[in-house]
């Protein structure tokens, strides 16, 4: 898989769009192009079908279904895996209970994460399938202004979790603000809504359909199935006389016989953005990264024309569906007009490409589009592509229009190649 360097050309860049994707001519290469499925976003598989809400406050029944108008697509996008979301948090009070029992995570047993959990202070991992929740200590909490899309083989677990917190009567103990269970109209499909103590959305929806064509069992290559992330055993328990005797290690080790977390993974995260960016953003992920993008528009509930619109950047990760364009997992970049909170420094975390000659490719295409960016809070000062191969990683956090330079969404990415530990890391690597 080769990501192309798209140098400053990419002010060149023309956007047109399709009844189901879109296209963007970027200078230096051929960009990939992808059709989406859509329909209602209470459908099983968010992923594909990218609609967590509507509004801000309502979710949305009545979004139409479009058929994917491609029939032929290349196997995996050029992003890998969205691999971890990155959240403040001012205390393990409630992260523990809701991440790793309520959620059904796993506690990551590397990097003193345990030991942390021991002392009730420091950064926690919550691992579910290949991807994390990366918990780290902050004055304020932070929190997506939007939604997080869980998927789960079944959600009969996460139902009784729920419930019995809630007959237990913890009230203002419990470790989540309120949940909701919806059921699809069309599909006969369950949802389920939960919002964590500190405003933070998430939809946990039952998923069991790979992205392997029809014909085949299973695509061995599709990260969020083939790998997962480690989780602390009751095994891990025994090796250090601290562990032994911490009752809550005891409680969130799991069996080692049943390593797979009931969470299976990251699916979605779905951003509000302002009124007429999701082109532009689409357009970004499409000429920096060669990735594959569709911009899908909502129409109008109303009889006001197209006033009423409402326009989401899809952003494709993982494996692509060989016919259908779906793909596992999904950036989501939806207009709203309703007034955004200011960003608040949380950020997710991305591997690109298949060799470190990909990571390179990106890289460069950042460095020409002028987003490549030090976050002071973290040691990977990355400024050059020497320092960039040093720490297998990178970070930026404005996405740019390409023809003005002007910032049209912030959100913080740190991009990862393979050669990154955290790669060699998953098991089934």
């Amino acid at each position: 898989m080769m990501i192309h360097s798209i140098g400053w050309a990419l002010s060149a860049c023309s956007f047109l769009l399709l009844p189901s994707s879109h296209t963007t001519t970027c200078t230096a290469f051929t960009p990939t192009n992808i059709a989406y499925q859509t329909s209602s976003h209470h459908q099983q598989s968010p992923s594909f079908v990218p609609l967590a809400q509507s509004t801000l406050n309502e979710p949305n029944n009545d979004t139409p279904s479009t058929p994917s108008t491609t029939t032929s697509l290349d196997k995996r996008s050029t992003l890998t895996l969205l691999e971890h979301i990155n959240l403040n948090v001012p205390t393990h009070d409630y992260i523990l209970d809701f991440y790793l029992h309520i959620l059904g995570m796993g506690l990551d047993p590397r990097y003193d994460i345990p030991t942390n959990v021991i002392n009730g202070s420091g950064m926690v991992w919550a691992n579910c399938g290949a991807t994390q929740f990366h918990l780290v200590y902050g004055e304020e909490a932070q929190v997506v202004p939007g939604s997080i899309g869980l998927w789960y083989e079944e959600l009969d677990g996460l139902k009784e979790r729920l419930l019995r917190v809630v007959d237990e009567g913890l009230g203002e103990e419990r470790p989540f603000e309120s949940y909701s269970i919806d059921v699809d109209v069309r599909t006969k499909q369950e949802s389920i809504r939960i919002v964590d103590r500190y405003g933070n959305v998430f939809y946990c929806r039952q998923h069991s359909r790979s992205t392997a064509d029809d014909n085949d069992e299973e695509d061995p290559t599709e990260l969020i199935r083939a790998v997962r992330q480690p989780t602390l055993t009751s095994t891990d328990t025994l090796t250090s006389q601290d562990y032994q005797s911490s009752d809550i290690l005891q409680r969130f080790a799991m069996d080692d016989d049943q390593p797979d977390t009931n969470c299976r993974g990251i699916q979605y995260v779905e951003f509000y953005v302002p009124p007429n960016t999701a082109a532009q953003i689409a357009e970004f992920y499409d000429c920096v990264f060669d990735a594959p993008t569709n911009l899908l528009t909502i129409p109008s509930t109303t009889d006001d024309d197209d006033e009423d619109s409402t326009n989401i950047a899809i952003i494709g990760l993982g494996s692509i569906h060989p016919t259908t364009g779906q793909t596992s997992q999904s950036l989501l970049f939806r207009e709203t007009t309703a007034p955004l909170p200011p960003y608040d420094g949380h950020h997710i975390a991305l591997y690109v490409g298949d060799d470190t000659a990909d990571f390179a490719a990106a890289f460069q295409s950042c460095m020409d589009a002028g987003v490549v960016w030090v976050n002071p809070r973290y040691e990977d000062r990355v400024t050059n592509l020497n320092t960039a191969k040093k720490w297998n990683q990178f970070r930026f956090k404005d996405i740019v229009d390409l023809q003005t330079g002007k910032t049209v969404f912030v959100l913080e990415h740190e991009v990862r190649s393979v050669g990154h530990r955290g790669w060699t890391g998953l098991v089934g690597r």
